[in-house]
């Protein structure tokens, strides 16, 4: 009977040594939502097409054709170089070819009479024949020499003015299509197969509070950036009115389904080593330490994607106090 009474006064005692130790915190289980799935993030404007005017004669600039900024067709001229020379040697070149055309066809009658050979022919025609490329050669530079607009768009600012020496290289100015603009965005990694080439976006501006452009998503890049957890996607709109412009900053909304989720407290919540986890508690009033993947975050709440049940005690007051393993009791 003493072994008994000493027995059970020792379990008492340590039994509320136990107790005493516990740490008090709060805890609830998650609260499950349905939740808009919205992605909305900045982006920038890209012309559709972009082209530097450049020239692969050096020559001096004898007419600038366009003007700055303003909208032009394709193969219209945009700048003339000189080609005097070429003009004067394409003259002669035209009076030599008009004189060996006349050659040949003369050859040609005496060859059927049998007055002159088959060689004499030949060379009659191989002579046209040359000069014939000689005329198609100096063509080709003197149309060198006019540089035209590979497709309709806007003109941007010269860099050279009539009478300027530019070689090849120089850009002279460069030519915009804008009628259609791309659009350019990093996407969070998690997005990954929420967004395919086909996903509609709706693009909002500063510059115009009205303003409302739908678009689509065109091309995805495969490749997750290291640092920033994101990937690239160019996106196509229409421009009416040609209103944005190349360069401008825009932001983009996604509407994906709804989705139901759990929701817990954001102070609930801490990252070791780039891993988000919380504290649960278990039957045994024990802290447990669990992974969790972490979506959208709105009014004090966090969504959890992953790691969570409806029946988990999650600790969200308290967390500084306690580890894995510390007995808890719940307030």
């Amino acid at each position: 009977k003493m072994n008994l009474f000493f027995f059970l006064k020792f379990f008492l005692f340590f039994s509320d040594s136990f107790s005493q130790q516990a740490i008090t915190v709060v805890a609830q289980p998650p609260e499950k939502k349905i939740t808009k799935d919205v992605l909305k993030l900045p982006a920038k404007i890209l012309a559709n097409e972009k082209v530097q005017v450049t020239t692969v004669i050096s020559e001096k600039i004898k007419k600038i054709v366009f003007k700055e900024g303003k909208f032009v067709k394709k193969n219209q001229i945009l700048i003339e170089l000189f080609d005097d020379e070429e003009n004067a040697i394409k003259k002669q070149i035209l009076a030599e070819v008009k004189e060996a055309q006349m050659n040949y066809e003369r050859a040609s009658k005496l060859f059927s009479k049998g007055n002159i050979s088959q060689t004499i022919l030949d060379n009659r025609l191989m002579l046209k024949d040359k000069l014939n490329a000689r005329l198609e050669e100096i063509n080709a530079k003197i149309n060198d020499l006019k540089i035209l607009a590979p497709f309709d768009g806007i003109t941007g600012v010269k860099s050279f003015s009539e009478g300027s020496l530019v070689k090849p290289g120089d850009v002279i100015t460069t030519l915009y299509d804008i009628k259609k603009l791309k659009i350019q965005a990093k996407v969070p990694e998690k997005f990954i197969n929420k967004i395919n080439d086909k996903t509609i976006f709706s693009l909002r501006s500063s510059i115009d509070s009205d303003m409302n452009i739908k678009g689509k998503v065109s091309i995805i890049d495969p490749l997750i950036d290291d640092e920033t957890r994101t990937f690239k996607i160019i996106g196509i709109i229409n421009n009416p009115n040609s209103l944005l412009k190349p360069g401008l900053m825009v932001n983009l909304t996604f509407n994906f389904n709804d989705r139901e989720s759990f929701f817990i407290r954001e102070n609930a919540v801490f990252n070791q080593d780039n891993i988000t986890y919380v504290y649960l508690v278990n039957k045994k009033n024990t802290v447990l330490k669990k992974k969790v993947n972490i979506g959208l975050r709105k009014d004090g709440l966090v969504e959890i994607i992953d790691g969570l049940s409806s029946f988990d005690l999650v600790v969200y007051e308290g967390i500084n106090k306690i580890k894995e393993g510390t007995p808890v009791k719940i307030k």
